[in-house]
């Protein structure tokens, strides 16, 4: 385009163009001189920026700067090139790889005369003349407050968004992998792991350099942690995912659920399809051209700031978690105390003092040594109980969440110290204990009732009997009424009504406690009768070393024990039950549930200690083999 050009586009010679552009048109009419104007301006004729600038005519040039690092850079680029187009305007595109070149290409751009600037930015910068057509946007809201204009969607809402589609369907366990440096997915996710009162675990996060090293490292990591869904940081990273699994023969979402944070095209021919959490990026680049074009069209000094949210769109890559992998919720209803272990040659009688070997102070009692033993192997669990406002109470909390346990039943009370449990225990393992409660005695009826939603969803309550007997029947019969089975171990044996035995689905004493609760000569398996008859539908009799005895209205069986060394049976029988209730939880059979509890409850045993001595899953699944042949066998000489 020349002067010629627009002369023969205006009906006029060469020379009028020449004199209008340079101000000499005082001869020429001014409905000539407008229809120059016009013409110049329609064809964005610009080899005369002065006169332009004179006589207030607009370049239809856009300017637009991009950061290099932003996932979203080509769908920004096609929408503002698209829209910009379809409204007259052309588009200058710079990409900056950090602030100082963000300032670099707006001079650039400046000095090119355009006449508006969409900038990919947090930080302010000057413009100079264009200060009142400038519009920001970008994938964070933190953005300065000399910015007039902004258009933002936040990329930590997306990932928290897909944290909350894969809870939706039921997970617990969820991984994220991210790249290195992406830390606003990484904080999404934390967000909203722990909005859902879920702690993630430092297994659970890998953030590579590249994707080789994502598929090489990340993904084996993840996968090794029995998690049920992953979070993939980028559409790439679920392609990479995607190949591994493919590799391993792991199923998706059979197996393994997947969403991805960002969508692209190829993610809809991936297996089935893999659901993504959409950026709004279109969406962000219409809106932010619409307010430039009206700051530079009418002139306008507009001030707004615009957050648009990002949409999951559903394929088929999630599904509800494998059962396996993570069984219905246990509630567990009961105490929370500061143990003191004391290590001496003997336990103590009426009379004799001894000088302690060592002494152990750890977080423990019935409830919460329960609830930990479900968390670290793997189970949904949630955690009723009072602890005292102390810093013994503070540490038994921050210690259950640590092992994954759900803490929304329980109450810090201001007028008890948190319970104590003093524990003696021998050269050959053995223990005796002494309890003091303290704020457990004010576990309400109330606090019970206002769990009741736990209730709802629980398939199983952990309960014993070292919180007051009121609140162990109200329990027992609001257990009754949410349909969840109650496992009960009777410890310490006073205060059980015989009318609460058939509400009682797993009732688990050891050998002592079992000559306690059913007093007189006969046998172990006539006094586990005794029980079953008074109503309890499944008796099981822990034996320490040697085992279990479990007696129901099929099987009167014997269980042998794994051989290993005790050096502390103090949470033997809490490692037991916790375990035996995660399988029953995964819809395991009983049988094969018990193997696989005296295994767990075998390796707590050769620890010091109660919590901290519990096993992870995979410390038990290690005698995977020996569980399963020990299991099948009985169930083949019990059916046959």
């Amino acid at each position: 385009m020349n002067i010629h050009d627009i002369a023969r586009l205006a009906g006029v010679s060469a020379s009028t163009v020449s004199k209008v552009m340079n101000g000499k048109d005082k001869d020429i009419s001014e409905e000539t001189r407008k229809k120059v104007l016009r013409v110049i301006e329609e064809e964005n004729y610009v080899p005369y920026f002065r006169f332009l600038e004179k006589e207030g005519i607009k370049n239809h040039l856009i300017g637009l700067i991009v950061k290099k690092e932003n996932r979203e850079r080509e769908n920004i680029v096609l929408t503002a090139e698209h829209m910009a187009r379809k409204k007259g305007y052309g588009i200058i595109i710079g990409y900056s790889e950090d602030e100082k070149d963000t300032e670099l290409l707006v001079r650039q751009m400046v000095k090119k005369k355009v006449s508006g600037l969409l900038l990919d930015s947090a930080k302010w910068v000057s413009v100079g003349k264009l200060e009142d057509a400038v519009v920001y946007f970008g994938e964070t809201e933190e953005f300065d407050e000399r910015e007039k204009a902004v258009v933002y969607y936040k990329l930590s809402e997306a990932a928290g968004m897909a944290v909350e589609r894969l809870k939706k369907e039921g997970h617990q366990k969820i991984a994220c992998i991210i790249r290195q440096g992406d830390l606003s997915v990484l904080d999404g996710y934390r967000f909203a792991m722990q909005s859902f009162h879920q702690k993630e675990q430092p297994v659970w996060i890998y953030e590579g350099r590249t994707l080789e090293d994502i598929e090489k490292y990340g993904i084996p990591q993840v996968l090794n942690e029995n998690v049920t869904a992953i979070v993939c940081g980028s559409s790439e990273i679920a392609c990479c995912v995607c190949k591994v699994m493919e590799r391993s023969k792991t199923a998706v979402p059979n197996e393994m659920s997947l969403i991805s944070v960002g969508d692209d095209r190829m993610l809809e021919l991936l297996g089935c399809g893999i659901s993504a959490v959409k950026f709004p990026s279109e969406g962000m680049m219409e809106a932010a051209l619409d307010y430039l074009l009206e700051m530079m069209q009418e002139k306008k000094n507009i001030e707004v700031v615009k957050r648009l949210q990002p949409v999951v769109i559903n394929r088929s890559s999630i599904m509800k978690p494998a059962q396996e992998k993570q069984g219905e919720a246990i509630i567990v209803v009961g105490s929370m105390n500061m143990d003191v272990t004391i290590e001496c040659s003997t336990i103590l009688v009426a009379g004799e003092t001894q000088r302690a070997n060592k002494v152990f102070i750890y977080s423990g009692g019935k409830g919460a040594n329960q609830a930990a033993g479900v968390g670290k192997l793997g189970g949904q669990v949630y955690m009723i109980g009072c602890i005292g406002n102390d810093v013994s109470g503070k540490q038994i909390y921050a210690e259950l969440t640590d092992s994954h346990v759900h803490m929304d039943g329980v109450l810090f009370d201001n007028a008890l110290p948190s319970g104590k449990a003093y524990i003696n225990v021998d050269e050959r393992g053995e223990s005796a204990i002494v309890i003091y409660p303290g704020a457990n005695k004010n576990l309400s009826i109330n606090q019970i009732r206002r769990s009741g939603y736990l209730f709802e969803k629980g398939k199983y309550c952990l309960l014993s009997l070292e919180i007051p007997g009121p609140i162990v029947e109200y329990t027992i019969r609001f257990c009754k009424r949410n349909q969840t089975q109650v496992i009960l171990k009777p410890s310490p044996t006073d205060g059980l009504k015989d009318e609460l035995l058939p509400e009682i689905a797993y009732f688990v004493p050891n050998e002592k406690e079992l000559h306690a609760i059913v007093p007189g000569k006969a046998g172990l398996e006539e006094k586990a009768e005794i029980l079953r008859q008074k109503g309890v539908e499944n008796v099981i009799v822990t034996l320490g070393a040697r085992g279990c005895y479990l007696r129901n209205k099929e099987v009167s069986i014997y269980f042998e024990g794994t051989g290993f060394e005790p050096v502390d049976t103090t949470g033997g029988a809490d490692s037991f039950i916790s375990a035996m209730a995660v399988l029953l939880s995964e819809g395991k059979e009983l049988i094969h549930a018990i193997e696989f509890a005296i295994y767990a409850s075998g390796i707590s045993v050769t620890r010091y200690g109660v919590q901290s001595a519990l096993p992870e899953r995979k410390a038990v699944d290690v005698y995977e083999d020996e569980i399963f042949a020990k299991y099948h066998e009985k169930k083949r000489r019990w059916e046959t």
